[in-house]
């Protein structure tokens, strides 16, 4: 072998058999170790509840190109609207091109690979979401968001049945409030029920420091508590700061105006 080949060749043997280098590869840069824990899981069910611009898109993306390199196997990635369907769509091709795999058939929902795999992106809103069978990776992203009953329990009703038996589930999201689906998944959390819980906070990691900062001064407390520290918060979408309203209604608080 070539002395110039040597290296490539190093570095793709690493790869093949280091899931973290792998990942760092597809996604672009050094990943953080919540990353890698969610890429390297086996758990069948696994909750992500991370801030803002932390890099969830990222993994995700990276876990569905894990899963095609696995023939025949199919891949469903779920999102309240079509646009963030389509931003995680574009980030699983962008991805693409940095392994070796042959895409065969590219639509706007569906890539194919010419193993027989395929990934398919659609918004939560289709008719078209049901009805896919034997799927081996299914995501769900901004899963706080889902409308509809039980805070989108009726959506993730109706296509959790399609996983095979040993199929993998990502629900992820930034929170929204205490009432829905996603946010249950923490608040009702029981020891040995299986499901692979990571929390990140935009505060925890280091190289978001700066854009944390300028967050921290721009938005609200509450919306800053909720949308980059991660808190399950009353109300996803209360218009006055819950901190305010928590010491007014405190009964440590002495009376305003005291009665003589």
């Amino acid at each position: 072998m070539a002395f110039d080949a040597l290296l490539p060749w190093c570095e793709d043997l690493e790869r093949q058999l280091d899931p973290a280098a792998r990942l760092a590869h597809w996604i672009g840069h050094e990943p953080d170790a919540w990353q890698i824990e969610a890429f390297t899981t086996r758990a069948t069910e696994i909750a992500l509840r991370v801030g803002r611009q932390a890099g969830k898109t990222s993994v995700l993306a990276a876990r569905s190109v894990e899963e095609l390199h696995i023939p025949e196997s199919l891949t469903i990635c779920v999102a309240p609207a079509e646009r963030q369907a389509k931003i995680i769509a574009r980030e699983i091709g962008r991805q693409l091109k940095r392994t070796d795999l042959v895409i065969t058939r590219s639509t706007l929902t569906e890539l194919e690979m010419s193993n027989g795999a395929r990934v398919v992106a659609l918004p939560s809103t289709s008719d078209t979401i049901r009805g896919y069978p034997s799927v081996s990776c299914l995501i769900i992203d901004e899963c706080a968001f889902l409308q509809g009953e039980g805070g989108g329990e009726d959506l993730i009703a109706g296509v959790l049945p399609m996983l095979t038996t040993q199929g993998q589930v990502y629900f992820s999201s930034t929170p929204a409030g205490k009432n829905n689906f996603f946010a249950k998944l923490f608040l009702d959390a029981k020891p040995g029920d299986g499901v692979h819980r990571i929390v990140v906070k935009g505060t925890e990691i280091p190289r978001l420091k700066d854009k944390v900062e300028r967050m921290r001064r721009t938005l609200s407390a509450t919306k800053f508590r909720q949308e980059i520290e991660c808190e399950l918060l009353s109300d996803g979408h209360a218009y006055f700061d819950l901190t305010i309203i928590e010491q007014a209604t405190s009964t440590k608080e002495v009376a305003i105006c005291p009665i003589f």
